[in-house]
């Protein structure tokens, strides 16, 4: 397979930015791997599930580290649902959110690197042929909305 840098690139065709999407494959998972590795390297996790006398509060520990989303206390009726420890819940959730947020941010800045800006084309364009796909074929049975009632009913005594 050729390096990427190699491929003539053309920001309009989709067979050039599917080849980009499996050539990345790889990059992707090399960085959740590394992503999720950095949670046992750096300690945090022993951190968490330390049970000494010196324990620190694991749902402080997730906020400092994930910000107020984390917070367990957003995760109780999950976590009844679920039949699973708020913080375990929380502990989940926020490290895939983490991790999947900090990978697709990677891939979307080697996207932007190799292809530029490929904006909103559907902002940026007049109206086309697909715009009928997503238009209403039966024009003829849309229903207004009713006047609301200005009159208000008569306050009735205690």
């Amino acid at each position: 397979m050729p390096k990427m840098g190699d491929i003539v690139r053309n920001k309009n065709s989709s067979d050039d930015f599917l080849e980009f999407i499996s050539y990345n494959e790889a990059i992707h998972l090399q960085e959740v791997t590394t992503l999720l590795g950095s949670f046992v390297e750096n300690g945090f996790l022993k951190q968490l599930f330390d049970k000494g006398p010196q324990a620190m509060d694991k749902a402080q520990l997730l906020v400092d580290t994930f910000g107020e989303c984390a917070n367990p206390n957003n995760f109780t009726e999950q976590a009844k649902a679920t039949n699973i420890q708020p913080t375990t819940l929380s502990l989940l959730f926020t490290i895939a959110v983490y991790v999947s947020s900090r990978s697709w941010d990677s891939f979307a800045a080697r996207a932007y690197r190799l292809y530029g800006d490929m904006g909103d084309d559907t902002e940026s364009e007049g109206p086309s042929v697909d715009d009928e796909l997503f238009t209403s074929t039966s024009s003829s049975n849309v229903n207004t909305t009713p006047n609301p009632v200005l009159e208000t009913p008569p306050i009735l005594p205690d």
